[in-house]
């Protein structure tokens, strides 16, 4: 998330049109706390019912989440589709 964020910060978009979504609290905690000057800067780090309507040029949205071995994995199937509609919704 932060290398997407920089990379889209060094292309030139300010860091208030970025908006990060993610579907869990503690997630977007850690983000918070890792891009703390981007936050202060206008960048917003959201849960996906907290970003319901904002306007926002770039979203990233972070499908990714760690268990308890600390593995990274991708979610797919394990995603509410209710969620998955609402985080393309924002997109779109």
């Amino acid at each position: 998330m932060r290398q997407f964020t920089e990379t889209l910060i060094q292309s030139g978009v300010h860091e208030s049109r970025i908006g990060i979504i993610s579907l869990y609290r503690q997630q977007v905690k850690l983000l918070q706390h890792l891009l703390p000057e981007r936050v202060k800067n206008g960048l917003e780090i959201l849960t996906a019912d907290r970003s319901q309507g904002r306007d926002k040029e770039c979203i990233i949205i972070s499908l990714v989440r760690s268990n308890e071995g600390g593995h990274v994995s991708v979610l797919f199937l394990i995603l509410p589709f209710a969620l998955l509609t609402l985080c393309i919704s924002l997109i779109l």
